[in-house]
């Protein structure tokens, strides 16, 4: 008897599953070509539009206040996302998201391709605002940028170029998860680089221009085994005895053949 009620709940979990992944499926082929959200919509939920992959523009009311996590998440098609002129909280420039008074980039759609240059008026990046961009190659970062957010990037899988700019302080967790950036370039002015922020990269070169070891988070580089790190001769000895920083499997002065010219 107990292996046929077990067998039963199994089969009612898997049927569960399915048709929740119906459900999702059927909610996504609705939201084909040119989508507008409800006049009198608040919010733009998280994971609203989650795979919509058919929808080619979204245009948002100027009733919407807020804007979820994930809302259009590997939507590949949308190049568009258009915010209602009296929109008092957002605003829209060639397809982009921003706050209403342009400091803070608020959501770039999926189907972005090429290089991306971020306005000069922009101070801030929205957590996740790149989120499965992955037709962008390059990303131009104003000065005045003080943070890349948590998931910044996550799931540019085309990203293979971005510069860091001075003022730069952290670089937050999963940032660049999944980008095929190969060398990067770190500020004097960082401070922080946060968990897994450089997991599941192709990461190969690290280049930094301080003698001091500043703050690691967990699992930051997910192949640090294989990377180079390249730091000024006098920082050497501070980096290989570092608990963390130390983990790199080759630690070399910045003078290394292999550096590129730093920021």
């Amino acid at each position: 008897m107990r292996y046929i009620l077990t067998f039963v709940l199994a089969i009612a979990a898997i049927s569960g599953v399915r048709a929740q992944n119906n459900e999702d499926i059927e909610v996504a082929s609705k939201n084909v070509g040119n989508v507008s959200m409800s006049a009198d919509a608040t919010v733009l939920a998280d994971s609203a539009y989650y795979k919509s992959m058919e929808m080619t523009s979204l245009s948002i009311p100027a009733s919407v206040k807020t804007i979820g996590r994930n809302a259009v998440d590997h939507c590949f098609k949308l190049q568009t996302l258009n915010v209602a002129a009296d929109n008092a909280t957002f605003k829209s420039v060639d397809g982009v998201i921003y706050s209403k008074d342009g400091k803070t980039l608020v959501l770039c759609p999926p189907g972005k391709t090429g290089e991306f240059v971020i306005p000069s008026s922009v101070k801030s990046i929205a957590p996740g605002a790149f989120s499965t961009c992955k037709k962008i190659t390059s990303i131009v970062l104003p000065n005045g940028i003080e943070e890349i957010p948590d998931f910044a990037f996550q799931g540019c899988w085309g990203l293979e170029k971005i510069n860091l700019p001075q003022g730069l302080k952290r670089i937050g967790k999963r940032a660049f998860d999944g980008t095929i950036i190969q060398k990067m370039n770190m500020p004097t002015s960082m401070q922080k680089i946060d968990d897994e922020a450089f997991v599941n990269t192709s990461l190969v070169e690290v280049n930094l221009r301080v003698t001091t070891p500043f703050e690691l988070g967990e699992n930051v580089f997910s192949e640090i085994s294989v990377t180079r790190l390249n730091v000024p001769s006098s920082g050497l000895s501070n980096f290989k005895k570092h608990p963390k920083w130390g983990k790199f499997g080759r630690i070399t002065p910045t003078h290394s053949y292999w550096t590129v010219k730093l920021p």
